[in-house]
């Protein structure tokens, strides 16, 4: 009956409509991951350098962000008057850029379903309906040796590329997010997969997000 039930749940009709936001720890995989879910589900993935260049395509000007651009109104910039000055002046270039940046996210996610990796999309978009927020995780061994064969560096290297990287993420989205990253309370779904092939991993959060409350 158990087996019965399950089956009947994961074998529903995918949803059309879920935007996926993924962060991960470097080397868990979540690129990979995201392509498979894009195809599956044939939707768009943007990962951090193609939000970058959306930004850069829409002519969207740091320079020219100011407290008073309307889509500002409820985003990141709420917790910004609450933790930095409120004057335009005081407002740092890397503030700017992120807001750009979540300007370009909240403008793709309003054209469909689609994947996010980084740029604190989770938090940039928490105020749209049916988004499913994943963290991916990986075992350090695990991730060494996926960068170790990607990048073809050396153990020490690889250890300090992840190192480097995933203090960058835990303090980028400190700053923009106000949150603790990779804490499962920040996500509907945390998964590590190193326990999984990938495609397994990207039919676990498919599946997940049919059922999950969003």
């Amino acid at each position: 009956m158990g087996s019965k039930f399950f089956e009947k749940i994961f074998n529903k009709n995918i949803e059309k409509d879920v935007i996926f936001t993924i962060d991960s720890e470097h080397g868990s995989g979540a690129l990979e991951i995201a392509k498979i879910i894009g195809k599956k589900l044939n939707i768009e993935v943007y990962d951090e350098d193609i939000i970058e260049l959306k930004t850069l395509e829409s002519k969207i000007d740091p320079d020219k962000v100011t407290k008073d651009d309307s889509f500002l109104k409820g985003t990141v910039y709420d917790l910004y008057r609450k933790n930095y000055s409120y004057s335009q002046e005081d407002m740092l270039e890397n503030d700017a850029i992120f807001l750009a940046h979540s300007k370009t996210i909240r403008y793709l996610a309003s054209k469909g379903p689609c994947v996010f990796i980084g740029k604190c999309s989770n938090y940039v978009l928490r105020e749209k309906e049916k988004t499913f927020d994943i963290f991916i995780t990986a075992d350090c061994e695990t991730r060494i040796d996926r960068i170790i064969k990607r990048e073809e560096v050396s153990r020490e290297r690889a250890l300090s590329l992840i190192e480097r990287m995933d203090v960058r993420r835990s303090n980028h989205y400190k700053r923009y997010a106000g949150g603790l990253w990779g804490k499962a309370s920040e996500y509907d779904m945390t998964i590590n997969s190193s326990k999984f092939t990938y495609e397994e991993v990207a039919d676990i959060i498919i599946k997940s997000s049919q059922t999950a409350n969003i």
